[in-house]
């Protein structure tokens, strides 16, 4: 699974990604993670299976829903708690369950 982690300009998601990254599982390394600042949505989202959007953007979540789902890619926001901690596991968990249908 190609995981798109959305932010504003990528500093603290990108301590989010790695903290995500150190809690990929053996049957999880070959997962892709990467974090863009949302105004280059276009420009990266193929290339990926869900979309998470960091709690700072959470204002533009109407927007990049519209946008997502023309693509048919799911996207939601990362739980502020689970942001705010570095819960990487949790996160991923919330990833794969939107990525299978299973949450939101």
């Amino acid at each position: 699974m190609n995981i798109l982690l959305m932010c504003m300009a990528g500093a603290s998601t990108s301590l989010v990604m790695n903290k995500m990254k150190a809690a990929l599982t053996e049957d999880q390394k070959d997962w892709k993670i990467e974090a863009h600042p949302f105004d280059r949505m276009d420009e990266v989202v193929e290339n990926f299976d869900v979309i998470l959007i960091g709690p700072q953007i959470a204002y533009k979540k109407k927007e990049l829903l519209r946008k997502a789902a023309e693509i048919g890619k799911p996207l939601d926001s990362i739980a502020p708690v689970d942001y705010a901690m570095g819960n990487g596991a949790k996160i991923l968990k919330h990833a794969q369950a939107l990525y299978e249908g299973r949450d939101k």
